[in-house]
């Protein structure tokens, strides 16, 4: 006899919140199961019984599936779940962490599809110890972040696994691939165009302080983003055209924030990050520094920054500077905002007697700056990183949580091929 269902109609609140968590932990568990159940049907060949090409083939036919989908699902079983030769000998599972994390319910197929990925698409000579620590470090960011910040962690991963990609040792002959497509039109010009990282930078860089919305005394902005960004690069143009001056973005001007070693810098050999995300060669950092302002990180012989506190409101230069080097980005979990997008928030409010030191802000973007002025989410330091609170309602036990997408180390002291020190 089928079990009677509740109507969310007759819950209250919590009850509602509860049992919806409740229903999308059953639906991630039972994921996991039917992974389960996909590679014990591969296992025991029921699909060349069946007269079925495959697996796949067969939970098509039984579910109606997209072939795609079906694709996946096994995929997922075969990294997940552990197998057996031809000859019986038994095959450890690819990914056994992402299995004990998706069958605790902590994350979703949509997780799984997105480590997935990024775990097969690590450079071929990585290492069984890279590749384990790559999946500690993407499962553990999983569980507090969307699946699109998982794919990106993953290209970060990747990228510091192998440096040097594809770029030549002399990349100085070679011609950056940029171009630009436009036609006019009765209404002006339109058109494409693409960039290569170093130029692409610049003109994030001039675009950032360009693009918030304006709200007025008839009322906020009602322009889209891509019309702001039209404007924004108007702007530009404008500025181009008449002088040599630049925006400025939270009281500097346009700056490209450069962790290096003085080393890779003086020999162009390595790598470094410019506003603690895009990953560029010491050469091309060297040339950017000529066309625009880069302004260098100074460490400590264990990289440390200097405390470079104040007692006044106002967060100084040299302080957002250390903040960039120490956040990276928006704090939040779960946030891919870089460092121009965010501002710097004091955790104990200056009207609550906070002060302005970097043991007491952070960097979060405009809408998580919102989220922690008006909701229930905490910001603790431990071990002088900002750690998240969250309220009941997302999680009852109140875990504290932290922006694994940013927690990477400067290149001089954890290298681009040691993600094992990451995941300790």
């Amino acid at each position: 006899m089928r079990e009677s269902v509740i109507s969310p109609m007759s819950l209250g609140d919590k009850e509602l919140l509860d049992g919806l968590r409740g229903l999308e932990q059953g639906r991630r568990e039972s994921y996991a199961r039917e992974l389960a159940f996909i590679a014990e049907i591969e296992a025991r060949g029921l699909p060349a019984e069946l007269n079925c090409s495959g697996v796949g083939a067969l939970i098509r036919e039984m579910f109606n599936l997209n072939p795609i989908d079906a694709r996946r699902m096994v995929a997922h079983a075969r990294a997940l779940l552990p197998s057996v030769t031809p000859s019986g000998a038994p095959v450890a599972a690819d990914l056994p962490v992402v299995a004990d994390t998706l069958q605790s319910g902590k994350i979703g197929p949509e997780h799984v599809e997105a480590i997935h990925k990024a775990i097969y698409q690590l450079p071929l000579d990585t290492t069984d110890d890279d590749r384990a620590a790559a999946e500690k470090i993407l499962c553990e960011a999983a569980t507090v972040s969307e699946p699109r910040i998982i794919a990106r962690l993953g290209r970060e991963i990747r990228e510091r696994l192998d440096p040097d990609g594809a770029e030549p040792k002399d990349d100085t002959l070679i011609r950056p691939k940029r171009w630009l497509d436009f036609r006019e039109t009765a209404n002006g010009v339109t058109g494409t165009f693409g960039l290569d990282k170093e130029t692409g930078a610049l003109l994030a860089n001039l675009l950032s302080p360009l693009t918030a919305p304006r709200s007025s005394d008839d009322g906020p902005d009602l322009r889209s983003r891509d019309e702001r960004y039209g404007d924004a690069f108007a702007d530009i143009l404008a500025l181009a055209a008449r002088c040599p001056d630049t925006p400025t973005e939270a009281g500097e001007p346009v700056t490209l924030l450069v962790s290096a070693t003085l080393d890779q810098l003086t020999t162009g050999i390595g790598q470094g990050l410019v506003d603690g995300h895009l990953a560029l060669s010491a050469g091309q950092i060297r040339r950017m520094a000529c066309d625009a302002k880069a302004a260098p990180m100074v460490f400590g012989t264990a990289s440390e920054v200097l405390d470079v506190g104040r007692t006044t409101r106002t967060v100084p230069r040299s302080l957002r500077r250390a903040l960039i080097h120490r956040d990276k980005g928006c704090s939040f979990p779960g946030c891919d905002r870089k460092a121009k997008w965010s501002q710097a928030h004091h955790i104990v409010h200056w009207s609550n007697g906070g002060p302005t030191t970097l043991d007491n802000l952070t960097l979060v973007c405009q809408h998580h700056h919102r989220v922690v002025h008006h909701s229930n989410w905490e910001i603790r330091m431990i071990n002088g990183i900002p750690w998240y609170i969250p309220p009941p309602h997302i999680d009852p036990e109140q875990e504290p949580r932290r922006n694994t997408f940013h927690a990477w180390p400067e290149p001089e002291h954890a290298t681009s091929r040691d993600p094992v020190a990451l995941a300790s």
